[in-house]
């Protein structure tokens, strides 16, 4: 269900200009969304829910917009039912739209829930095209892809896929100020696409694969390009003032940088897809911070550098309306 609220949400806030709220439902014992537009006389709201829970998801998002709005609203439910569904003409005191999660079909809309078709369909046929999108995320997939390729070769020369000998990284590009003092200035770069074991690539390329994907749909592929390039040279610019010593490589100054550009939309953006977006990846930010340094041989400047980075940048290119679909 949290993935069709991502991708339905999304769609209502790119296609039919709603805005996102949250507010906690004492029921699911979590911050719920809810989709609002305002027509002048009257406010929609549209939540989705399920077929055990319609009726308590219903009162909850009625009891908040009674206390946060102060004209006439219509609630819309969006039902996912994973088995049959009978209740199609009870409750008429709310707009309903059933949608068989099993067999991938609308089932029902009342009158007032309509609207929503459009939407629900385009999700649908999109889901039947796709299975991996390597187009409409290019860039992710090729930088995925390059650090794979990089890292096949680390293993070649170091003859261990677990564990890369610093020899090996060093003579690739790791970040070593002394060589960088005598003019190998691509350090800077080159270390950002080396990794020192199968689990540091394992995570870095897992975090790059989902932040990397929202970052290219939300800035676009060249803006996207800009921040990564941008944030992996100012997490090893930090690095190399900081963490003089230190013997670094990996991509994580970068990724920390689309962190960066992802806060930047989030909070340009709160007013329309909610506060709860801007929280959660300030409590990614806490958790890599608190790992960071309980944790030893990890480069938090570089982190430091490339979060910095990926802000500043993305504060000076953001300029579209895109929300995340």
């Amino acid at each position: 269900m949290k993935n069709f609220e991502k991708i339905f949400f999304g769609l209502l806030t790119k296609e039919l200009n709603f805005f996102m709220r949250s507010y906690y439902s004492e029921f699911h014992k979590e911050e719920r969304w809810i989709g609002l537009i305002d027509l002048n006389e009257v406010v929609v709201s549209v939540v989705v829910s399920n077929d055990m829970n319609e009726e308590v998801d219903f009162n909850e998002a009625k009891e908040y917009l009674l206390k946060s709005l102060n004209k006439r609203f219509v609630v819309n439910l969006i039902i996912l039912a994973s088995e049959e569904y009978i209740n199609y003409n009870k409750n008429n005191y709310y707009n309903k739209l059933i949608f068989s999660v099993k067999d991938k079909k609308i089932l029902y809309s009342s009158e007032g829930s309509k609207a929503f078709i459009p939407i629900i369909n385009y999700m649908i046929n999109e889901n039947n095209k796709k299975k991996i999108n390597f187009k409409k995320y290019k860039v992710t997939y090729t930088i995925i892809i390059l650090n794979i390729l990089v890292y096949l070769i680390e293993i070649i020369k170091s003859r261990n896929l677990i564990d890369i000998n610093i020899y090996t990284l060093i003579q690739m590009g790791a970040k070593v100020n002394i060589l960088i003092n005598r003019g190998e200035i691509y350090r800077l770069i080159t270390s950002t696409f080396l990794h020192g074991g199968i689990m540091h690539i394992l995570f870095n390329m897992s975090a790059l694969n989902i932040i990397g994907k929202e970052v290219e749909y939300i800035y676009g592929s060249k803006k996207y390009i800009l921040i990564y390039i941008l944030s992996a040279l100012s997490g090893s610019l930090f690095s190399y003032l900081f963490n003089p010593n230190s013997v670094s490589v990996g991509a994580s100054g970068a990724i920390f940088g689309l962190l960066g550009a992802m806060l930047v939309f989030g909070l340009k953006e709160k007013n329309k897809i909610g506060k709860q977006y801007v929280k959660n990846i300030l409590e990614t930010l806490a958790i890599n911070v608190i790992i960071g340094i309980t944790i030893s041989n990890i480069d938090n400047y570089a982190h430091l550098g490339g979060l910095i980075m990926g802000a500043i940048s993305a504060l000076i290119l953001f300029k579209s309306k895109k929300t995340i679909s």
